[in-house]
């Protein structure tokens, strides 16, 4: 609780591996690397689909040329195999979560997770509707996840939760034709919770503490409705940024809402004609090819047999499941001696297995035959990192290791972040300029990795700097929920005088700290009791 939360963070991780089949295709792109369990000519089709959704995006919101010239460690890596039930395997360990696909913001590397196709098996819900007629399109749902990402790379902002997906709803939904693309057509997800649900924007901009029936609803597709309203009808256009400006400031959603919309019986009245008329379609030629370039390949023997490892580690593991696949890791190393990829996978695995030791060497492995594996490098610095919670000594060999990888690539997020953590954990001495500008350009180049974005609001803070930590903390302040709650209070407490509770609430965790079930419970509880120490209401 006290990291800030990834707004598309996993809840527990796989259940069941995901089967292998012949054909595994890796295809990339200007913003994009793909893994695909399919055709070639189908992988380079959805790949291309998701560079137009990038050109849409910048050209509705207005991203300039040198804006979108990202460092190549920005592109989202996205693995593309099996049907719906498998994305919910993979994120909730449950076939019938109904999750249908997930994104991960990381500074080391940002990861999706889509079904090349629904569920083939339907079956019947109590209102007779087929399992598939309520499953979101596999295209939709990476569009969606990547157009949050999109929002937090380009326009970090304190976005409502109603906005955020409304938004990802919007441009979601955009359709490729062969020379134009489509947006503004309702989702056909959607449609049901438009006709129903009656439009109450107290309970949209200022939703209840406690969820009701109609949440998800309003959230999704009042959301939608409010987003294509406020960016597709001209008279609204900027409305959405005064909004923001006013959260930034501190104002309650409902005051904000009135300051930046106006009358909200105008709007309400507004949004209602909406819903009730035709959908607002816009058709807009492409700026450019109209056939995003893209590099296919096959993958190798050795590539295809770590994918199943590579996946499960990418998602995240438990301890049991970090066990497990640090043996399949062995076994795979054994098979496979000298493949750069399968010794990069293995690295992964047996350092979330906490066997630093063998990582360390599979990591110096894969740069013997690689030198340029960034990823490697990034390992290589991050168990000596972890080493340096029970040895403090380790802290130079880790500042040492991640300016190495920082010379492999100056605009990778990641070694500038571990670098910084090198001296925020060294009591020895003050944290210098130079860490912190490196912090700073951490986040430039990763704002959507919330563990970057907490450390630079504890620098921020810090340096008593409570307005520009305010700023780049927005979604941490703001919000529903006793966390948040506490941390406003606390905010509060900072700006008149007593620093030190706020201070002690943002600064990061040693990554090296291991905490088991009872300690986990413990902490949990803790937590919990600062809270309602703060008169807040516990989740």
């Amino acid at each position: 609780m006290r990291l800030l939360t990834s707004m598309c963070a996993v809840a527990t991780v796989l259940a069941s591996a995901p089967a292998l089949a012949a054909d595994w295709y890796r295809a990339e792109t200007e913003h994009f690397i793909i893994y695909s369990e399919d055709s070639e000519s189908d992988t380079v089709e959805f790949v291309q689909d998701l560079e137009r959704l990038d050109e849409v995006l910048e050209l509705m919101t207005g991203v300039s040329e040198d804006e979108d010239d990202l460092p190549e460690s920005s592109k989202v890596t996205v693995f593309r195999f099996g049907e719906t039930r498998d994305m919910s395997s993979l994120a909730a360990g449950n076939r019938n979560s109904g999750i249908g696909g997930f994104f991960i913001g990381r500074a080391n590397g940002s990861v999706a997770f889509v079904p090349r196709q629904q569920d083939r098996r339907r079956t019947r819900s109590a209102q007779g509707q087929t399992s598939s007629a309520m499953q979101l399109d596999p295209r939709h749902i990476l569009s969606h996840e990547y157009v949050h990402y999109f929002m937090f790379q380009h326009r970090d902002a304190p976005y409502p939760l109603w906005y955020s997906e409304g938004f990802a709803e919007l441009f979601g939904n955009v359709q490729f034709e062969d020379d134009y693309f489509v947006i503004g057509e309702v989702p056909s997800v959607r449609s049901f919770a438009l006709s129903t649900i009656p439009i109450d924007l107290e309970k949209t901009f200022d939703p209840p503490a406690r969820p009701d029936r109609y949440t998800v609803g309003r959230t999704y597709a009042h959301g939608w409705l409010l987003a294509s309203h406020l960016n597709l009808n001209p008279e609204r256009r900027g409305q959405m940024g005064a909004y923001m400006e006013a959260i930034r400031q501190g104002k309650q959603p409902m005051e904000a809402a009135e300051e930046a919309f106006g009358d909200l019986d105008v709007l309400h009245d507004e949004l209602e004609e909406f819903r009730q008329g035709r959908a607002r379609i816009l058709r807009v030629p492409y700026a450019v090819d109209a056939d995003p370039p893209v590099e296919v390949r096959e993958l190798t023997e050795d590539e295809v047999a770590r994918m199943d490892l590579m996946i499960q580690s990418k998602v995240g593991v438990d301890d049991d499941e970090a066990q497990s696949l640090a043996r399949e890791a062995r076994g795979l190393v054994a098979q496979f001696p000298q493949s750069p990829a399968v010794l990069l996978a293995a690295t992964e695995a047996q350092f979330d297995a906490r066997n630093y030791d063998e990582a360390e060497t599979l990591a110096q492995r894969v740069m013997e035959l690689d030198p340029d594996s960034i990823e490697a490098a990034n390992y290589y610095g991050d168990v000596a990192l972890r080493r340096s919670f029970a040895d403090p000594s380790q802290l130079v060999e880790a500042r040492n290791r991640f300016a190495a990888a920082n010379r492999m690539e100056n605009d990778h997020a990641y070694p500038l972040y571990g670098y910084y953590l090198t001296y925020l954990f060294d009591d020895s001495q003050p944290v210098p300029e130079q860490a912190k500008i490196a912090l700073e350009s951490a986040f430039r180049y990763a704002p959507y990795d919330q563990n970057v974005r907490q450390a630079l609001v504890h620098m921020l803070l810090s340096e008593d700097r409570p307005e520009e930590a305010h700023t780049v903390g927005a979604s941490w302040f703001a919000g529903q929920g006793g966390f948040k709650c506490m941390v406003r209070k606390q905010y509060d407490e900072f700006l008149a005088g007593n620093k030190e509770p706020l201070l002690e609430t943002a600064r990061p965790d040693h990554p090296g700290e291991y905490l088991d079930e009872d300690a986990r419970d413990a902490r949990r509880d803790e937590i919990e009791a600062q809270i309602e120490s703060y008169g807040c209401e516990v989740d």
